[in-house]
Parts: structure tokens; sequence; C-alpha cells
């Protein structure tokens, strides 16, 4: 593994000031990234509908309660992303002009699903690495994806969709807790799901705020890459390699959720068998070195 203290000192100064949080696999502007290409946009046209917007807000938004509810760890899992899924299909509720559940659902699911791409031992970003080089590995790629952006690339906030979100999640949280017998979450307060939501969004913005002073994108994507890359044009093809095995990855969640015949458990088997065999046949990873 390279040195960090070979990385440009302000670099490391203020994505130091980004490990002071706790990582969550890919980093919440490349699961927000993620999500505009399972529209099957690369650019800022993703954003142009509520639809489109909220896939993309809940591409990212397993992580706000896995670091800041209580019991929240348990939401990060595909058993109540299912759930979710199946709630806002059959509690589709008044419409309303700026929030789409079923599309924030479908998103909230495949980021579980990337996650399973992304920390496999021969994915992106494995384990073991430890947590300060992780941190700064996540950062840098969140950081890359959004400068080589087409178009305007705009983070998608939860305060941005003000209280149906805030609604819908406290709801289905309540309902998952109940049906579980999990008392923590079946007793979450709307307060609680707020605050959380609160506090990722302050994440993000503050990730926002560092990136803007890294001006060595380019030369750090290269230096982070966990298959050597020797160059810019490798380090790219590695990283868009494992994007694509993500989002296929995505993809066999989804189209597995929504099977009516399927039992819970099935969607989460499915994604695993995938997974396992994308990295079998090379899909995800660069082929070893001669």
């Amino acid at each position: 593994m390279r040195s960090v203290r070979n990385l440009p000192f302000l670099f490391v100064f203020l994505l130091g000031l980004i490990g002071a949080f706790p990582s969550h696999a890919w980093g919440p502007i490349s699961h927000q990234v993620f999500g505009c290409r399972i529209l099957g946009l690369d650019d800022s046209a993703c954003l142009e509908t509520p639809s489109g917007r909220s896939l993309v807000l809940g591409s990212s938004a397993p992580d706000a309660f896995k670091l800041y509810l209580e019991g929240g760890h348990r939401i990060h899992g595909f058993d109540y992303a299912g759930f979710q899924l199946r709630y806002a299909m059959e509690h589709t509720g008044p419409a309303t002009p700026g929030f789409d559940a079923l599309a924030y659902s479908r998103g909230f699911g495949s980021h579980l699903a990337e996650d399973e791409v992304g920390h496999h031992d021969d994915g992106y970003l494995p384990g073991g690495v430890g947590a300060t080089w992780d941190h700064l590995h996540e950062a840098v790629t969140d950081m890359f994806l959004e400068r080589t952006f087409s178009g305007r690339y705009a983070v998608q906030y939860f305060s941005s969709f003000g209280e149906p979100v805030v609604d819908f999640s406290t709801a289905v949280i309540r309902a998952y807790g109940r049906e579980r017998g999990d008392d923590t979450l079946a007793q979450a307060s709307r307060d609680s799901v707020a605050e959380a939501m609160r506090r990722f969004d302050s994440l993000e913005a503050w990730e926002q705020r560092v990136g803007a002073f890294d001006f060595f994108y380019r030369r750090e994507i290269v230096f982070f890459d966990p298959y050597s890359a020797s160059d810019l044009d490798e380090a790219r093809e590695n990283l868009e390699r494992a994007a694509s095995c993500s989002i296929e990855a995505a993809g066999t969640w989804r189209e597995n959720v929504s099977n009516p015949d399927s039992s819970p458990p099935a969607p989460e088997r499915a994604v695993h068998d995938a997974v396992k065999t994308f990295f079998r046949q090379g899909r995800c990873q660069p082929p070893p070195r001669p």
C-alpha cells in the first residue's frame, strides 16, 4: 500500500477532517452518481424530475440511518429495503410534487447491492486496509466522480424533499419494527428520523466544502487505486469497471425484489450469487498482472 505521506499536504490535512466521520463503503456522492446511471443517465438530466431526484436521494439514504439513527444498522439491510419497497407500493398515499416514495425505495435497495461489490475482498473498496485509508479512498472516489460528472452535479439532500420524505421514512421504520418485533425501530420518533437526515445532510455538505479545495483529484484517483494503476487512464478504467459491476448488482436486486412470487430473502441471495459470479468472471476487477 502506498503511503499517505506521498500526497500533497493540503489534501491530507483537509481529507483528514473527513476521516473523523464513519466510513460507509461507497461514499454518498458515488452512490448518488450510480443512482443517475441506474436511470440510464450520466449527466444532470437525471435530476430534472422528482422521480429521478428521489431515486438519487434513496441511493445514498441507507447510510444516514446506519450512522445516525438508533438501531439504524438494521435498516441498512436487504430485509428492510424489500419491506420498504413493498410498503411504498401498498401505501401510495396522496401524491406529492417533490418526492416519489417508490423511486426513493428502489434507489435505497440498489445502494445495498452496490456495497456488495465495493467491499468484496477483490473489490474497489476492500476491507482490511485501515480506517484512515478507507475514508480517504471513499472521499477521493466521491470527488473524482463529481468532478468528471457531465453537467453540473447537485447533491441531493434530504432537506430538499421537505416533510414527505421524513413522514414516509418514519412510517416505514415504525411498521418494520412492529412486524419484526424490534421495539427500538417500532418506537422511532419522527424527530429522531429527521435528525438522522439532518446530520447526514451536514456530512455531505462538509464533504462538498472540503472537496472544493482539492485540485489533485486526478493524481489521487491513481494513487488510491486498489489495483496499483500506472496512470489516470488505467485508474479510470478500474473505477468504471467497478461502478458498472455495482450498477449491474443493483439491477439484480430490483429485478428479484419485484418478483411477487419471491420470498423476502430471495433478492439478497440473488445479489450475493450474482456478485460472486461477476468477480469469478473478472467483470468487476482488472485481470491479474503477469
